[in-house]
């Protein structure tokens, strides 16, 4: 149990007065799918306490539990199919194998398509006796509203700053506060980061600042950043423009940056303007979305680093 979960996870109370569909929402990388995962263990638990030790519990540890089904996108895609949905009815409607209920477990439920939305609809308006239907999204408003307006809503709030810090330091992160300030207080998104992210994140600006400058072209930094992992550095990329924008109109970076990072970026801010800041947030938020497809990674940052040139 995430410490920061505790107090939520006290309040589910009596399993039997638990609705039969839950969406657990709130911001990501906080630990919602394993509080959902952890519930759905509870639920099929001999002793309701999800205590680890009894042997559904121990199945459901090694994915394995008969009556728990946990579903999500497919790898490689970015939807959850009407097929994948029917397959979920189709299981929650079935006698249970060993415990007295059954779940099913949506990750990332946001990821529905119309059409697997519309097929869930029938479940829950008409859930069977014994089962169990967790929702887990970062994004529940683009969920169908009918879909929502079946659900109780569970919202899982970010750690505190202390309780974030403990955890990270838990883990032995060298510099945990520049990490969860990075990860915007989410524990568990900063530890599935380098641990190096910061420096890295001042690295991206010191490119940016050179190309800017006019000591080096958009090639030159491409192809010394077409090698870093995507994810990693169009997110790093993406909190350097939200921090230039902020300090251009605010005069002040926001906490990821302090000390010789907020000098860095304040050198960078002074030569460009806020079109051009924009221009760049949009770009590397538009290339965040397609990092999916297959594309040509030496293309998308050039195209980014183009827009920090020094105009004619």
């Amino acid at each position: 149990m995430l410490p920061w979960q505790r107090a939520v996870w006290d309040s589910v109370g009596d399993l039997e007065r638990l609705p039969h569909a839950l969406l657990i929402s709130g911001p990501p990388g906080i630990g919602k799918r394993q509080f959902a995962e952890r519930l759905a263990i509870r639920l099929v638990c001999e002793h309701e306490a999800a205590c680890g030790t009894c042997r559904a519990c121990r199945l459901a540890a090694g994915g394995n539990h008969p009556d728990i089904l946990a579903v999500r996108a497919a790898e490689g895609k970015t939807e959850i199919t009407v097929d994948e949905a029917r397959a979920l009815n189709q299981f929650l409607v079935l006698t249970p194998h060993l415990a007295p209920r059954r779940v099913a477990l949506i990750v990332d439920a946001d990821r529905l398509n119309r059409s697997a939305s519309n097929a869930l609809l029938k479940t829950l308006e008409e859930p069977a006796a014994g089962s169990y239907l967790l929702l887990v999204s970062d994004a529940p408003a683009r969920l169908l509203p009918t879909i929502r307006s079946r659900c109780r809503n569970l919202v899982l709030a970010r750690p505190t700053e202390e309780e974030g810090l403990s955890y990270l330091k838990g883990h032995q992160i060298p510099d945990p506060g520049a990490l969860l300030a990075l990860t915007h207080g989410a524990p568990l998104r900063a530890l599935a980061w380098p641990p190096d992210a910061p420096d890295v994140a001042a690295r991206l600006v010191a490119s940016l600042d050179a190309v800017a400058s006019g000591g080096q072209s958009a090639l030159e930094a491409t192809e010394v950043w077409h090698g870093v992992d995507a994810d990693i550095g169009l997110a790093l990329l993406i909190e350097i423009a939200a921090g230039l924008a902020r300090l251009t109109l605010t005069g002040t970076a926001g906490p990821v940056w302090r000390g010789e990072r907020e000098a860095r970026l304040r050198t960078l801010a002074a030569r460009l303007d806020l079109e051009q800041i924009f221009r760049l947030w949009d770009e590397a938020l538009e290339a965040r979305d397609l990092m999916a497809a297959p594309l040509d990674r030496r293309l998308v940052w050039d195209r980014l680093f183009l827009h920090v040139e020094p105009r004619d």
